[in-house]
């Protein structure tokens, strides 16, 4: 079994509509398991990303939520795709805008054939709303295998890191997943979460 070394990211396209997402293919021949990363605007996907990517430039990054208003398809290794899907939630995005990513996002969860894992990025300090709740449901509905990261725990006390990990998965409703912790600041869970990935691709791959 292939292990990802999460090395050469390289980014390929934004894309804004589903006729033209991109096919991807490794060296072999064979279409490239992918990897979505989804979460509310400013929840930190881009920061992950490029945390992740070991490059500080290959996600944009901002401090205005609900900047990442497309898909963006990425490939590493030169063997795995990794997708940053639009952040939802933030009311200031133009109405226009914010209601078509609902559809944009399921639209990209249901149809593409190659998508093995979702990482589902939430920010520590938040409680779950309805959209992150939605979203959830249907990851767990459609059998997909997800990966949830609290993201920014540097900004709480250990302490409070367990404590609200508690209350979060309470809210959800899903006390029987183990999320992961995760901060670029601090460099903390860049290895732990490659290793997870790993293990879910494995896990998918062999089915």
């Amino acid at each position: 079994m292939k292990k990802y070394e999460f090395r050469d990211p390289i980014f390929v396209k934004t894309v804004l509509k589903s006729e033209h997402y991109p096919r991807l293919f490794s060296e072999d021949g064979r279409p490239m398991s992918e990897v979505a990363v989804a979460g509310r605007s400013n929840v930190g996907k881009s920061t992950l990303i490029n945390h992740l990517f070991r490059h500080r430039k290959m996600a944009r990054t901002s401090s205005t939520p609900g900047k990442t208003q497309a898909l963006n398809f990425f490939t590493l290794d030169g063997s795995l795709a990794f997708t940053d899907l639009p952040g939802y939630g933030f009311a200031k995005v133009p109405e226009k805008i914010r209601k078509s990513w609902g559809p944009m996002i399921q639209s990209y969860l249901e149809n593409r054939d190659h998508l093995k894992v979702i990482l589902f990025l939430f920010d520590i300090r938040r409680m779950p709303n309805d959209d992150d709740r939605q979203l959830l449901e249907w990851i767990i509905h459609n059998e997909k295998s997800m990966i949830l990261v609290l993201t920014k725990v540097d900004k709480v006390s250990k302490n409070e890191r367990k404590a609200n990990c508690q209350k979060i998965l309470r809210s959800f409703g899903a006390d029987n997943i183990v999320p992961t912790f995760y901060s670029a600041t601090k460099n903390i869970g860049r290895q732990e979460l490659i290793r997870l990935i790993n293990e879910a691709l494995q896990s998918e791959e062999e089915e």
